[in-house]
């Protein structure tokens, strides 16, 4: 288990890449409300979102 905790500290801490997303305008706003309501932002929400998504398929 730590392994695994390891590997996603350093997954998250060490950002070197940049990307975009084509998303729908309303549904960029709205996720943006439930981000400020859930007191978190949108960049960390997708990059748990990511991190449960790859742990689930075996990847980690």
């Amino acid at each position: 288990m730590t392994n695994k905790t390891d590997k996603i500290i350093d997954l998250t801490r060490n950002k070197t890449k940049k990307t975009s997303i084509m998303i729908n305008d309303d549904l960029w706003s709205l996720f943006k409300i439930a981000c400020k309501k859930e007191n978190t932002t949108p960049t960390l929400k997708i990059e748990k979102w990511m991190v449960n998504f790859v742990d689930e398929s075996g990847l980690l």
